[in-house]
């Protein structure tokens, strides 16, 4: 397996800051097979990775978020220099957008619309009832001065003009999910790979266990979180190879990593 990860542009020898250690650590624990690429170039259709990528090798992608078009790109570039991506376009979408996971995982995560931005959607949003909407594209949530929690229908609508404008797209489509209150410091971030789910600490809550044995993706995140009942309830999956470790130590990422070998 060869891991690919996105370089500095400052030091093409180096991974880009936000996965220098990772990308450190995991040459000195014997993965010779790591790649640099510029990251950048992908939006020119350029795409070439050092050292690089062997005939029939798989390819493991460690880095930046990509929109659905762009991992696309970056996978039939992968396939063009002879390797073998492990997420495949579909998978990838199957855990990064949120329409992909929450048909099977609605039991345990906030009742969730899908609607595109038109004139009709504040009257859908007020048909819901609801004293207060999480608004999200099928990615991220807003993390710009109005946030994500919407308390009327024009909200939602202000919220989802500051995605466009401070993100620059909305990916996918619009999300609004029904607001719960969650227990604060308690969410949590487990790991699937090929149905086995990992934890930082050794101990996977059987919801989660649950949810490795219906998505069917070979390397995803999880997030959970306790309500202020103590109950576990799912917040988000999320593609495995643009996760962030989160409060993992890089230790026992680095068996997350060696379990896509």
């Amino acid at each position: 397996m060869r891991i690919l990860y996105p370089e500095n542009p400052l030091n093409k020898t180096q991974a880009d800051e936000p996965y220098h250690e990772e990308f450190t650590f995991v040459r000195s624990a014997g993965y010779n097979q790591c790649s640099l690429f510029d990251f950048d170039a992908l939006d020119f259709d350029e795409f070439n990775p050092h050292p690089r990528i062997q005939t029939g090798e798989r390819v493991l992608y460690r880095g930046w978020m990509l929109n659905s078009q762009k991992y696309k790109t970056l996978i039939a570039q992968i396939e063009h220099k002879g390797g073998v991506p492990i997420t495949s376009h579909d998978d990838y979408l199957r855990c990064h957008h949120l329409p992909g996971w929450y048909q099977q995982c609605s039991n345990f995560t906030a009742e969730t619309y899908f609607w595109a931005v038109d004139e009709e959607l504040e009257a859908k949003v007020e048909e819901l009832g609801w004293d207060r909407y999480f608004v999200k594209d099928f990615v991220k949530s807003n993390t710009a001065k109005l946030g994500s929690i919407a308390n009327s229908p024009s909200e939602v609508r202000s919220i989802i003009e500051q995605i466009a404008t401070y993100r620059g797209e909305i990916e996918g489509g619009i999300a609004i999910r029904r607001f719960e209150n969650y227990a604060h410091s308690t969410e949590r971030r487990y790991f699937i790979v090929n149905g086995t789910p990992y934890s930082s600490d050794g101990e996977v809550p059987f919801m989660v266990q649950e949810i490795a044995s219906i998505i069917n993706a070979p390397f995803y995140s999880v997030d959970v979180v306790e309500n202020l009942e103590g109950k576990l309830r799912l917040v988000e999956l999320g593609d495995g190879q643009v996760s962030d470790k989160k409060a993992w130590s890089i230790f026992k990422f680095v068996e997350v990593i060696a379990a896509n070998a």
